[in-house]
């Protein structure tokens, strides 16, 4: 499935009753900076730091390896300073969309969802980095963005786990399979609506749409967005391999592939697996 597939009139019918929540106001005000010639830094930190619970949250971030300061900081001006306007962007966008798409009322329930998002999203950035895929800052948001339907669909959708729950059984389908039965719809699809609406760039929400394709990552050759969704792939399978108690059913089908995409043997796996171990257990 790519983009161009899209049909709007009948992806507004399917998506009916899914609200997606407006970029946040910080968000809006993050993103107007980025866009002028000589961005005000200064805003940018002014605008955090009138959020409490965002600011603890973006320092706790700034100061993990995901972004690799040199310095411990302290202070939002100074970590807005010595991250960058991108990578300062990212962190915020990242820490807008958890706020956005977690009601008080599903807090602890997704405590554990964006916790692993967030994992994800730093393992993206590393192996962006490590096999020059795309800029770190642009690897971590869609680590953070990619499941982000997930929690819009459990919303709208009262017996959204009940139903997937009992598709358990058939454990070689894959989710959005399942998720398309019941509801005529998926989280990837939802997911990338989400990044549209908040103005993330085309490269970012094709990503998000397109990252449980499995077509596409069984192709030889693959172009761009093939080794960026073979990334988020892969960071998925360095996350979950050691918390799922089943084998990961994508991963089943596509790794071979994965692996081959960035010339990592079984070996190489497990060495690349050690190594985003010991940086997770550091954040």
């Amino acid at each position: 499935m790519t983009i161009r597939e899209l049909d709007e009139t009948k992806t507004v019918q399917l998506l009916k009753g899914i609200d997606i929540p407006p970029r946040p106001q910080v968000l809006q005000i993050v993103m107007a900076e980025q866009q002028k010639k000589d961005p005000d830094l200064r805003k940018i930190s002014v605008a955090v730091e009138k959020d409490a619970g965002m600011s603890a949250a973006m320092l706790r971030a700034a100061n993990s390896p995901a972004f690799g300061l040199r310095k411990k900081v302290t202070s939002i001006s100074s970590a807005v300073m010595l991250l960058g306007l991108n990578n300062s962007t990212s962190l915020i966008t990242g820490l807008s969309l958890r706020v956005a798409m977690t009601p008080k009322s599903s807090q602890a329930k997704l405590n554990r969802f964006w916790n692993t998002a967030a994992d994800i999203a730093v393992i993206c950035s590393i192996l962006a980095q490590r096999f020059k895929i795309m800029a770190a800052d642009q690897a971590y948001i869609i680590g953070l963005f990619h499941d982000c339907g997930i929690p819009l669909m459990m919303q709208r959708f009262s017996n959204y786990a009940e139903k997937l729950a009992q598709s358990a059984p058939d454990a070689q389908e894959l989710l959005v399979n399942l998720e398309e039965q019941h509801f005529n719809t998926n989280h990837a699809l939802v997911g990338y609506l989400v990044a549209r609406s908040w103005y993330l760039p085309e490269e970012i929400r094709l990503v998000i749409l397109n990252h449980h394709d499995e077509e596409l990552l069984l192709k030889p050759d693959g172009d761009l967005l093939v080794r960026q969704v073979a990334m988020l792939t892969l960071a998925c399978h360095l996350c979950y391999s050691d918390h799922w108690e089943s084998e990961d059913t994508f991963w089943l089908r596509v790794g071979k592939n994965v692996m081959q995409f960035f010339d990592l043997s079984d070996e190489g796996l497990k060495d690349l697996d050690s190594d985003i171990k010991d940086i997770l257990a550091t954040l």
